[in-house]
């Protein structure tokens, strides 16, 4: 076998084992695949059989709470004992000629029955309340299917809006009940723990339906305005006002809890706190003895809307010092007649000179001499000389010059100048 050939059948020889080591990989790999592919196909039916385990366990825990609350197996029982409480019911609530009448049954397949129970008779809109709320109370497979309710035709009170609970409703109510058919034939009567559809008490569902206008929006409480910090000067009387809104204007009665010293006064006509702390002594003290620097007080304020609303919030008083007297006002400057005198003429006599001032804000003139004393608003002076063209005057120990048609309160200004 030549080179050449000895190549090629090298060549050739390689090229089956690359052939075959492709074909053994492909084959691993695809059983490799498979069996992941099994294992996502066996968790995925693990997770559905366990979903499916859940679901049924959950089915059968409810299915059981619904034995527990189903009404008896046998129709008959469960039809007499269902009935029996209703009557026993609206006895006990009071409503007026009640009457209730079985009005169907219904089977579902094997699984329940579902009884038809109709209610009527007259109450006010709060009987008709207890109602609802004894039967939504009562824990058992049973519903209110339809409630109707209207204003009596006999035995109507006329009442306002704020009374409607006392005016005669004709009230008619159909209920279905459940009887599971794996319910006992004699199961005990339901508990007397609330059902879970109720979230509130009676006294407070009655509060929420009653205690409201349904011809207008909710009635808004008072709203406070001023501080919840109020000083009172030691020594002194004062009163504590307080400052509230109504969004509904309504009248707003206050009134305070809480303790009072001695000191203090609750007024009820002006609705104001007298608060009078002394200055000091024992009666500024309280029972341990120390100053009493700040007592807090409760204070509550009610309108008169319909339903009432009140507000109530806490109020601190501090007690402090009066604070200094203040200082005395300054009275502003009077009108100064000097501004408004002026030398109007200098007239010559017999023996001197005489200087004429015109007092224009008093309709006045001074004739003035050699030696004449004058106080003409702010100016106080001496005339010291009077000649044909000036007059020379003295004030405060200065000499001032004053020409005709000068203004007197100028000879102060030019000399500053």
């Amino acid at each position: 076998m030549t080179q050449r050939e000895r190549i090629l059948s090298i060549a050739i020889g390689g090229l089956f084992v690359a052939l075959a080591f492709q074909w053994a990989f492909n084959q691993y790999r695809s059983a490799v695949r498979f069996r992941q592919n099994r294992l996502n196909s066996l968790a995925n039916e693990t997770e559905e059989l366990q979903s499916q385990w859940l679901a049924g366990a959950e089915a059968e825990r409810q299915l059981g709470e619904y034995k527990v609350r189903s009404l008896s197996s046998d129709s008959e029982v469960a039809k007499s004992a269902y009935q029996s409480w209703l009557l026993e019911t609206v006895g006990r609530i009071g409503v007026v000629d009640a009457v209730v009448d079985p009005v169907g049954e219904v089977p579902v397949g094997d699984l329940y029955t579902r009884f038809g129970f109709r209610v009527s008779g007259k109450t006010n809109l709060q009987g008709l309340v207890d109602l609802v709320y004894a039967i939504q109370a009562r824990d058992q497979l049973h519903r209110i299917r339809e409630l109707q309710f209207a204003p009596s035709r006999q035995g109507v009170r006329r009442t306002d809006a704020k009374s409607e609970s006392g005016e005669t409703l004709s009230v008619v109510l159909t209920l279905d009940a459940v009887s599971m058919a794996i319910a006992e034939a004699s199961p005990p009567p339901p508990s007397n723990d609330p059902s879970w559809r109720i979230t509130h008490t009676l006294a407070q569902t009655r509060d929420i339906i009653l205690n409201r206008n349904l011809f207008q929006p909710p009635n808004q409480p008072p709203q406070y305005r001023g501080d919840e910090q109020i000083v009172a000067y030691r020594g002194q009387k004062n009163p504590v006002d307080f400052s509230f809104t109504d969004p509904e204007n309504d009248s707003i009665s206050v009134r305070v809890e809480g303790y009072f010293p001695e000191w203090v006064e609750w007024d009820s006509e002006s609705e104001r706190l007298i608060v009078s702390p002394p200055v000091d002594g024992e009666s500024a003290k309280d029972e341990d003895g120390k100053l009493i620097e700040q007592f807090e007080v409760q204070v509550i304020a009610s309108d008169n809307g319909y339903p009432r609303r009140q507000t109530a919030f806490p109020l601190v008083v501090k007690m402090q010092s009066p604070p200094p007297p203040p200082a005395p006002e300054t009275p502003p400057p009077g009108f100064d007649d000097a501004t408004q005198t002026f030398l109007t003429a200098l007239v010559q006599g017999r023996d001197d000179w005489t200087a004429w001032m015109n007092i224009r804000t008093r309709g006045k003139t001074l004739k003035l001499k050699i030696g004449d004393e004058f106080e003409i608003g702010s100016i106080r002076g001496k005339v010291t000389g009077v000649s044909a063209r000036r007059v020379t005057l003295e004030i405060d120990g200065q000499t001032y010059e004053l020409r005709p048609a000068g203004k007197l309160s100028d000879v102060l200004v030019d000399d500053e100048s």
